[in-house]
């Protein structure tokens, strides 16, 4: 079985402009993700799915031809509103060679998935037969979300909200998840199924901390990694 690992990076970020890039820690965003696939015992090969040179010749200079192969991204396949799913389904024979069987999709916004993380996520996928996608713990109970009304004013976002009934204590909250966007693992084969909608169908959660689940979305995101990076809270 040949396991691939597909990271997406393209250029022209909005939120944070040259985002994939920007050095974390004295190297690259993009390249925390990159290396951590690439040192990954369970991942065979490393795509790199990008639009930029730049990008491609900083990903080549730091790992070598050895593992990592380009995926070329035109304008229209990087754009603004193109989802990564979308284009994984759509550009499938493009980026996966016929003796691919299985994919890790690793986003370079989520630099503190370590190679363990990678194959401990790939190992829960063999062992189960499941596809799989990382994901946290909320920060805070998601019992208490609510909407603004937009006349100043409120209303829950689940009907037994602590906020309607009075059962605040925090011990008595359910514990929530969500995806971290770190790592989802699947068969390429399933990217041809039209029914599929998301990487999310039938697939099991593998849990992560929520340190090594940081995602860099804006420059506050960015300043919270680098000084977790300064403290040695992480390593890369």
């Amino acid at each position: 079985m040949k396991i691939a690992a597909f990271v997406p990076a393209r250029s022209g970020s909005k939120r944070l402009p040259g985002k994939n890039v920007k050095p974390l820690g004295g190297k690259p965003l993009v390249l925390w993700t990159l290396e951590a696939c690439a040192q990954a015992s369970r991942v065979d090969q490393v795509i790199f799915s990008t639009d930029s040179q730049e990008y491609w010749q900083l990903a080549e200079q730091s790992l070598g031809p050895e593992k990592l192969t380009l995926d070329w991204r035109n304008p229209d396949e990087a754009g603004d509103n193109v989802k990564i799913f979308d284009y994984l389904t759509s550009a499938r024979e493009k980026i996966f060679s016929s003796d691919i069987d299985v994919f890790v999709l690793a986003l370079p916004t989520a630099p503190f998935r370590s190679a363990k993380h990678v194959d401990d996520a790939v190992e829960q996928f063999l062992a189960s037969g499941k596809p799989v996608f990382s994901a946290m713990e909320y920060d805070f109970s998601v019992s208490f979300a609510f909407y603004e009304t937009g006349d100043g004013g409120w209303t829950p976002m689940l009907p037994d909200s602590p906020m309607v009934t009075g059962n605040t204590r925090s011990q008595d909250q359910k514990t929530a998840y969500h995806p971290n966007g770190a790592i989802y693992v699947r068969r390429v084969a399933d990217l041809a199924d039209p029914n599929l909608v998301t990487l999310y169908e039938n697939a099991q959660p593998y849990m992560m901390s929520r340190h090594h689940s940081v995602d860099v979305d804006t420059a506050f995101d960015f300043d919270v990694a680098s000084a977790m990076v300064e403290k040695g809270l992480v390593s890369g």
